[in-house]
């Protein structure tokens, strides 16, 4: 999926701009809504542009799991990220937080998120 499209995604399901979210998404998947993250090696694997965890968030029927957003992995593997967005807003309800992703706390967290801006 390309960035501008997917931007555009964004900013027209949130009511402002969702700036940790777009600098997460970036470091999590390069906004490939399609991607699949590899096994862990307790099981887990993470889907869509968000990377939504498997051994908590979605079901994979692979393994033990939460699923905490009530969806299968699947439906976070295609173009349409209403459900990813969807879900990463019930992720971010967790006490983790945006913590709940290593990319955020890595790369976008404490940082200058103003060049995420662009288009907003």
């Amino acid at each position: 999926m390309a960035f501008s499209f997917t931007v555009q995604i964004f900013y027209s399901l949130f009511p402002i701009c969702f700036l940790p979210g777009i600098c997460m998404a970036y470091h999590q998947s390069r906004y490939n809504s399609r991607f699949v993250g590899p096994r862990t090696s307790d099981g887990n694997r993470e889907y869509g542009i968000f990377q939504i965890s498997s051994r908590w968030w979605c079901n994979n029927y692979q393994g033990h799991t939460a699923n905490g957003c009530n969806k299968p992995c699947s439906a976070f593997t295609n173009d349409d990220i209403t459900d990813d967005i969807a879900c990463a807003k019930r992720i971010v309800r967790d006490p983790n937080g945006m913590n709940a992703w290593f990319a955020w706390k890595k790369h976008c967290k404490g940082t200058n998120l103003s060049r995420w801006t662009s288009g907003c």
